[in-house]
């Protein structure tokens, strides 16, 4: 058996063994610590970096989203103005065939004027007046159109009338047998009207 001085002796020992060994493994913690410390640094470094990536990601997102929305809204009123562009430029080409159309009107309502814009004189008082007049004097030649083609000499007694009618006939025969004498010279015409007469 041991004596105690052996037992302590090697007690000892272990000790110091223990303690060497305690210390080059505390050194190589303290230099672990020291080689991790950048790396835990370098991960909370990384972590706060990814967070931020995720904040910054989600909010890209969103502004995505905001983006083909205002994108979307845009081509809706792209497509409603190119549709109100087709409207308008239909109704510009109603109004200037209604323009061209007026524009025609107008100058043959100018053409018409003009060919009587010379009887605007007719309308006032003094040619009024003798249009009346006229017209008044056309209703008494027209009456006494009537009353010749019934009586054409009314103040005539009947043996006048035959009278004249009988100086008509002879002036008929007297012109037709003065036919022949239009190719005879003129020097022979006058001696024959006296016995005529």
């Amino acid at each position: 058996m041991k004596s105690i001085a052996e037992r302590y002796k090697s007690l000892a020992g272990a000790y110091v063994k223990l303690s060497d060994k305690f210390h080059q493994l505390d050194v190589a913690h303290m230099n672990l610590k020291e080689k991790l410390l950048p790396a835990v640094k370098a991960i909370n470094s990384y972590r706060s970096l990814i967070q931020q990536l995720q904040l910054d990601k989600a909010e890209l997102e969103r502004t995505v989203q905001t983006l083909t929305e205002r994108q979307q809204h845009l081509e809706d009123n792209q497509l409603t103005l190119q549709a109100k562009e087709i409207e308008l430029s239909m109704a510009v080409n109603t109004l200037t065939k209604e323009n061209t159309d007026l524009q025609t009107a107008l100058q043959d309502f100018q053409t018409k004027y003009e060919v009587v814009a010379g009887f605007e004189s007719l309308l006032e008082s003094e040619p009024q007046t003798m249009l009346v007049e006229a017209e008044q004097q056309m209703e008494l030649v027209e009456e006494t159109l009537q009353e010749i083609a019934l009586n054409s000499d009314p103040d005539l007694s009947q043996e006048e009338k035959e009278l004249i009618e009988a100086y008509q006939k002879e002036s008929e025969s007297l012109f037709a047998s003065m036919e022949p004498l239009k190719d005879w010279g003129s020097s022979e015409v006058p001696e024959a009207l006296p016995c005529v007469a």
